[in-house]
């Protein structure tokens, strides 16, 4: 399904509330069917985040991998988690 990446303006202060009220599922896919975002850069690079900032990757990137929820369901919960920044 699809991939794609965020990165909100001003990121350090809005990344962590706004993943934190995003009502999906969290973790990186494996195959699913469902929603799932992740920190991904935190997680593939975890020990080397300032390297990974130098090559153009922000730390406060976040993956979703779209699953097959309706679109009504994922626009409701990215816009929950929008409103929350």
């Amino acid at each position: 399904g699809p991939l794609f990446s965020i990165l909100l303006k001003n990121a350090h202060a809005t990344t962590p509330s706004f993943y934190d009220a995003l009502p999906i599922d969290k973790g990186p896919n494996l195959g699913t069917n469902y929603t799932l975002a992740c920190p991904f850069t935190i997680l593939a690079h975890y020990h080397e985040l300032d390297w990974a900032e130098q090559c153009g990757v922000s730390r406060h990137l976040i993956r979703v991998s779209a699953g097959l929820e309706p679109i009504e369901t994922l626009e409701q919960a990215f816009a929950k988690a929008l409103d929350s920044v």
